[in-house]
Parts: C-alpha cells; sequence; structure tokens
C-alpha cells in the first residue's frame, strides 16, 4: 500500500504540474504575451520573473519530475495493465519516454531556478539531433523517432474520438471533462504530428534545422490562423485536462492493487 500511495502522489503532484505549463504555454500563445516563445522553456522563464518565482520554479519542477517518476513507475510495472503483447509493450514504452521528457523538463526548470540560462525554443532538440545525424544510421533512428511520434499523436487522436481517457476518471467527475478531454487531446495530437513530420524531414534530409519543439511545433501553424487558435484554445484546454486527472483520476482500484501486489511479491 506504501507503494501505491507514492504512485498516487507522484501522478497528482505531477498532473497538477504539467497542467500548469500547458495552460501557461496556451496563454502566452493566445495573447500574443510572449507569442514568440510559447513553450516550456518560455513558461519557465516567466515563472521565475514572478515574484516569488524561483521557489515557484522549483516547485514546478519538483511535480514534473514525481510525474516523470509516476510515468517510469508505472511503465516498469505495467501499474495501468497494458499487458505484455506488441500493442501493450509499444504503450508502456511511450509511458517510459514521457517520464524521461518530463525529467528533462524538471531539470531544465532547476537550472533556470539556479540562475543558468535556458536554451531557446527548439535549440535543445535540433542540438540533440545534430548529435543523432553524426551518428551511423543516425538519420534512420530520427525517423524512427518521428514515426513514434506520429503513432503517439495518433494514440491520442483515437482516445479523443473513443473517450478512452474517461476510462480512469471517477464517474462523480463533471460531464464538461468529455469535451474539455476530448480537445486538450486532440490538439495534443495536432502537435505531435508537427514535431513528428519535422523528425522524419530531419532524418530523412540531413536537416537538424527542421526539428521543431512544442513551441516551435505551435508557432508553424501561425500561417493559418484559425487552426493555430484553435491548436492553441486546445492545448488549454489540455492543461485543464491535466488538473482534472489530479482530482479525479482512479488510481487506488482493485486492478492496481492487485498488480502492484503481484510485482512487489
Amino acid at each position: 500500500m506504501n507503494r501505491l500511495r507514492r504512485l498516487e502522489t507522484f501522478a497528482r503532484a505531477g498532473w497538477c504540474a504539467r497542467g500548469v505549463v500547458y495552460c501557461l504555454l496556451a496563454f502566452f500563445a493566445l495573447t500574443s504575451a510572449n507569442a514568440s516563445d510559447a513553450s516550456p522553456q518560455g513558461v519557465f522563464r516567466a515563472v521565475k520573473e514572478m515574484s516569488g518565482g524561483t521557489y515557484l520554479l522549483v516547485l514546478l519542477a519538483i511535480g514534473l519530475a514525481l510525474y516523470g517518476a509516476y510515468r517510469l513507475y508505472g511503465a516498469a510495472l505495467d501499474s495501468e495493465g497494458k499487458g505484455d503483447d506488441a500493442k501493450g509493450i509499444a504503450i508502456r514504452i511511450g509511458y517510459a519516454a514521457s517520464g524521461i521528457a518530463h525529467f528533462i523538463l524538471a531539470w531544465a526548470a532547476v537550472r533556470l531556478a539556479s540562475g543558468q540560462a535556458a536554451s531557446g525554443n527548439g535549440e535543445q532538440e535540433q542540438a540533440a539531433a545534430g548529435m543523432l545525424l553524426d551518428m551511423p544510421l543516425g538519420g534512420t533512428l530520427l525517423g524512427a523517432i518521428g514515426l513514434c511520434f506520429l503513432a503517439a499523436a495518433a494514440h491520442q487522436m483515437m482516445k479523443a474520438w473513443t473517450t478512452e481517457f474517461m476510462q480512469g476518471v471517477a464517474a462523480d467527475a463533471p460531464a464538461w471533462v468529455v469535451p474539455v478531454g476530448r480537445a486538450g487531446l486532440a490538439a495534443r495530437a495536432v502537435v505531435f504530428t508537427v514535431i513528428g513530420v519535422s523528425l522524419i524531414r530531419a532524418g530523412w534530409f540531413d536537416l537538424a534545422g527542421e526539428v521543431k519543439g512544442l513551441g516551435d511545433a505551435l508557432s508553424a501553424l501561425t500561417e493559418h490562423e484559425g487552426l493555430y487558435l484553435l491548436v492553441a484554445a486546445g492545448l488549454f484546454l489540455f492543461g485543464v485536462h491535466s488538473f482534472v486527472e489530479a482530482r479525479w483520476r482512479r488510481i487506488r482500484d482493485e486492478d492496481v492493487v492487485a498488480r502492484l501486489k503481484a510485482a512487489a511479491s
């Protein structure tokens, strides 16, 4: 039960931190305040400039790190029961990748809180892509990562279409949770698609500069104003959806307890 309590604490704190990041990112994009830097790094810089920003940034980093731990923990122990078949393993690998990505975001927040300069939007991704392209078969691997992003986008869209995300939400959650979750997941799918295509282009054509981070992917849609506004609003709703999961997501159910007990035995 101690393991289950830790899992629940990690998850709820992490969902709250993720909600803050996405809501602020979308706010910047929608209000044109720092619109050119509507990225997680831009959010961290904005938080740092607030009164008591350093402490808030540390709390945000802790939340992101806890979410990363929750995802890695769940991937290793299969706390959501995805199974050991090809589909289940693929989903669990995605959870592990999400965990690592949130640890990286947490580290970026800690670096900024300690006074170290944060990289501009997309710079870290492009530098990493350049290093990968210099390796044998690096372009192939980068393209494969892009395909994984496209698969993740398809999965997000499927969850939005089927409302699969409601399976883990408590029955007493309000009715508005469904449309908010669908809109948020659909917007995230669009952003993942843009990132995936940029990675495939970079891998196939040896163009590390093509790689887009979250903020760059959103900015790439500005040529289509209506789509840009819809996706930015959708990302705000995805942040709200994260708060919904922090409040109403069921973690203490019998299936999870049984799986964690089996893993501990």
